[in-house]
C-alpha cells in the first residue's frame, strides 16, 4: 500500500511534470516503481493510468530522438503533448488519491 509520504512526493512532484519532456519523463519513471506498493485494489487502475502516461512519454521521446534529441524543445512539447500528458497526469492523480 502507497503510504502518505510516497503519496505527497508523487503528488508534489506532479506539481512540476508538465514543465517539459524532460520532466514529464523523469515523473514517469519515478512513478513506475511505486506500482509495488499500491493496494490490490487499486492495482489494475494504477496501472492502466500510469501506461498511458507512459505512452505518451514514449512518443514524446521517440519524436524528440528523431530530430536530433534538441536541447531546446519546447514549442513541440507544448504544441504535440503537453495536452494529453496532462490528460494523463490526471487520471493518474485521481488513482493516486484513492491510495490510503
Amino acid at each position: 500500500m502507497v503510504d502518505d509520504m510516497s503519496r505527497k512526493y508523487i503528488e508534489a512532484n506532479s506539481e512540476t511534470a508538465l514543465n517539459s519532456i524532460f520532466n514529464f519523463a523523469d515523473f514517469v519513471a519515478e512513478t513506475e516503481f511505486f506500482a509495488d506498493k499500491v493496494d490490490v485494489k487499486l492495482q489494475e487502475q494504477y496501472d492502466r493510468a500510469w501506461f498511458e502516461m507512459e505512452l505518451v512519454n514514449s512518443l514524446a521521446l521517440a519524436e524528440w530522438e528523431q530530430n536530433g534529441r534538441p536541447k531546446e524543445w519546447g514549442v513541440v512539447w507544448k504544441e504535440k503533448y503537453k495536452n494529453d500528458a496532462r490528460e494523463t497526469l490526471c487520471e493518474f492523480l485521481a488513482v493516486v488519491k484513492k491510495m490510503s
